[in-house]
């Protein structure tokens, strides 16, 4: 098996050179079936799925990169735990969003098959009452 604990390091890591850079990510990283499960908010199959995801974070709040910070990892079999704050900035290097993030990601053949991730949807809901 491959370094898997490398491999999501690698993912994550990348984000923080800018908006292309998270987006080929996970062209590089997801398989045509790998499924995201942002538990509460979306839930994608494939990187192409994936990538409209972010694109449309993107737009609506001019999101560029994103920082990790990532405060554990732990291996089990092919499943990496991961614990880890997330910044999202904006194109002027601002932080638009703190997001403290646990998450699961399952590799095979030094892809990402499946990746869960659990964490406090609030910030990305339309205020109470909005038509948005």
């Amino acid at each position: 098996m491959t370094d898997a604990i490398g491999l999501v390091r690698q993912f994550f890591d990348s984000w923080r050179e800018g908006a292309g850079a998270v987006n080929r990510s996970f062209y590089d990283h997801f398989t045509p079936e790998t499924v995201w499960d942002n538990v509460g908010l979306a839930r994608t199959t494939g990187p192409h799925e994936a990538v409209a995801f972010l694109r449309r974070g993107e737009e609506l709040r001019q999101r560029d990169a994103i920082r990790v910070d990532l405060l554990s990892i732990a291996q089990d079999g092919n499943k990496i735990l991961t614990e880890r704050i997330d910044y999202l900035l904006g194109k002027d290097g601002e932080v638009q969003n703190v997001i403290p993030v646990m998450g699961i990601l399952e590799i095979a053949d030094e892809k990402i098959t499946a990746w869960r991730e659990y964490f406090d949807i609030t910030p990305f809901r339309p205020p109470a009452g909005s038509t948005a």
